[in-house]
C-alpha cells in the first residue's frame, strides 16, 4: 500500500521568535569594592548580596538592603563593578555663628560602630567665632573611633571650613548635619571617571534600567547624569548638599540646580540629609517593581528612611529645582514630587521607554517571524497591526488613555516612492495617543444647606 506522503508532501515548521524585552524593574548599584572579574552580578535577595559583600556597613550592602526592605521590592537587582575609585570628600561650613550653641553631625561609615550613627558635637562658647566652631568640629570628627577619614580645618581669613577626606580611595562614610540653619554640607570629591565605568558595565551587561550611585558629589552625579541621558535608562541620585534646600536657584547653586539647568530628562535628583539612609535606593526599590503604567513616584512611604525636616522656604527652593525628597505630611512620610530634573514626571519617562521597547521589538518580531513581509498593502497591514497591538498593550498597562483612542495611519503601497521601495524602507507609519497620567492634586467645591 502506498504512503500518503507519496501523494501529498507536507512540511510544518513552528517558528517561535521571542524578542527579549527590557528589564524596566532592575536597578544597578555602583560598587568600588567588588573583587570579581565580571562587571555585573545580579541578586535576588539580601543573602546573595551578603555573600559577596559581608561587611554590613558597606555602601553596597546598605543600598541593596534599602531596596529589598521595601514592599513591594525588586525581584532582581544588579551591582556593577567600577574600577575608577573616588576619594570621598565632604566640606562643612558654618551658616550661623551662635554663642553657647551645639553644632551636631551624624557620622556613619565602614568602621567600628558604623552600623549605628555616632553623633559628634562642637559646642561654641560665649564669644563664638566661625573658626572656633570649625576647630571644635574637626576635633570631634577626628575623635570617632576607627574612622576611615581625616578632618581638617581649611581656608583663611576667619572663614575656615571643615574638610573631611577619606583616608583611601573608595573609603565610604556618611556625614549628616543636624540643622542646615547651623551648618552647610556638600560632597566635593572629583569624578574619577564614572562614565568610563558605566560604558564598561553596559558593554558587559545592559540588562538593567535604573542607576544608583554611592559616592554622590556634584561631580560624580553630573557625570553620571550626562551618561544616562544618552541611554534608555533612568538615574535617581540622592544628594545631601544642603544648598539644595537653602539656596535659591541660579543654575549653579548646588547639585540639583545643575541637573535642572541641564534640563535632564532621565535624572531625578533627590535631596536627603543623610547618605546613610540610601533614600534614592529605597525609592527605586519601592517603585521599580511596579510595571510601567501602574507607577507613580509621588506619595510613597520608604521603609528605613527618615523624613527630611524642611521649612516652607526649603520646599520652595527644592521645587524650583525640580528636586524630590521625602517629608512628613499629615503624619505620613511620603515622597514628592516624582519629577526628572527637566520637570517631566518619572513615570512618563519610564512609560515612554516601555512603549519604545515594546513597539520596536514587536515590529521586529513581525519582520523575523514570517518568511517575507511583502511590500504590498497586506504586508504593510502586518506592521500597522503590530503598532496597534503595542498601543493596545500600553492601554491595558495603564500607560495610555483609551479615550481618546490612539490613532494609527499607514501609507498605501502605491503611495510609497520607488526610491524607498528600492531601499526596502517602509516610511510614514504614524500614531498619536494620550498619556493616561495620574492624579496629584484634587480640587473640591461643595455646598451645604442648613
Amino acid at each position: 500500500m502506498s504512503n500518503l506522503s507519496d501523494h501529498v508532501s507536507l512540511t510544518i515548521t513552528a517558528d517561535s521568535v521571542g524578542i527579549a524585552r527590557a528589564g524596566f524593574g532592575v536597578p544597578l548599584i555602583t560598587s568600588y569594592s567588588a573583587n570579581w572579574a565580571e562587571r555585573v552580578r545580579f541578586y535576588t535577595d539580601q543573602d546573595g548580596v551578603a555573600a559577596d559583600f559581608p561587611d554590613t556597613t558597606s555602601p553596597e550592602y546598605r543600598a541593596a538592603e534599602a531596596m529589598f526592605a521595601q514592599t513591594p521590592h525588586p525581584e532582581q537587582i544588579a551591582i556593577g563593578r567600577c574600577a575608577l575609585k573616588p576619594t570621598q570628600v565632604y566640606v562643612i561650613g558654618v551658616n550661623s555663628v551662635t554663642n553657647s550653641h551645639d553644632y551636631k553631625v551624624d557620622v556613619q561609615g565602614q568602621f567600628t560602630g558604623g552600623g549605628v550613627a555616632t553623633t559628634v558635637t562642637a559646642s561654641s562658647d560665649g564669644t563664638a567665632t566661625n573658626d572656633e566652631i570649625i576647630d571644635a568640629l574637626v576635633t570631634a570628627l577626628n575623635a570617632v573611633p576607627s574612622k576611615n577619614y581625616t578632618a581638617a580645618a581649611t581656608g583663611t581669613g576667619g572663614s575656615h571650613v571643615c574638610t573631611v577626606t577619606g583616608n583611601s580611595a573608595a573609603n565610604w562614610f556618611s556625614l549628616a548635619v543636624w540643622n542646615v540653619a547651623d551648618l552647610s554640607i556638600s560632597q566635593t570629591h572629583s569624578d574619577p571617571g564614572i562614565a568610563t565605568d558605566l560604558d564598561a558595565i553596559e558593554l558587559d551587561q545592559p540588562g538593567w534600567y535604573c542607576l544608583h550611585t554611592t559616592f554622590n558629589s556634584s561631580g560624580v552625579v553630573r557625570a553620571a547624569a550626562a551618561w544616562i541621558e544618552g541611554h534608555i535608562k533612568i538615574y535617581i541620585p540622592a544628594t545631601n548638599d544642603s544648598a539644595a534646600c537653602t539656596a535659591v536657584t541660579t543654575g549653579t547653586a548646588d547639585t540639583l540646580d545643575y541637573l535642572h539647568a541641564s534640563n535632564y530628562m532621565r535624572t531625578a535628583g533627590m535631596y536627603h540629609p543623610s547618605p546613610a539612609d540610601f533614600a534614592g535606593a529605597a525609592w527605586m526599590g519601592r517603585v521599580l517593581p511596579i510595571d510601567p503604567g501602574g507607577d507613580d513616584w509621588k506619595w510613597k512611604s520608604l521603609a528605613g528612611v527618615t523624613a527630611a525636616k524642611l521649612t516652607a522656604t526649603h520646599r520652595t527652593n527644592l521645587r524650583a529645582k525640580m528636586g524630590n525628597t521625602i517629608e512628613t505630611v499629615a503624619g505620613d512620610n511620603i515622597t514628592w514630587e516624582g519629577t526628572m530634573a527637566s520637570g517631566r514626571f518619572i513615570d512618563l519617562t519610564r512609560s515612554i521607554d516601555w512603549l519604545y521597547d515594546d513597539m520596536q521589538k514587536g515590529v521586529f518580531g513581525v519582520l523575523v517571524s514570517v518568511e517575507k513581509v511583502p511590500f504590498t498593502d497586506g504586508g504593510i497591514a502586518l506592521v500597522e497591526n503590530e503598532v496597534r497591538a503595542s498601543l493596545g498593550r500600553a492601554i491595558s498597562n495603564g500607560i495610555l488613555a483609551d479615550d481618546p483612542a490612539p490613532v494609527v495611519t499607514a501609507p498605501r503601497a502605491r503611495d510609497v516612492s520607488s526610491s524607498n521601495k528600492a531601499l526596502r524602507l517602509l516610511p510614514d507609519i504614524k500614531f498619536s495617543a494620550t498619556f493616561a497620567g495620574s492624579v496629584h492634586k484634587v480640587k473640591i467645591t461643595g455646598n451645604i444647606s442648613v
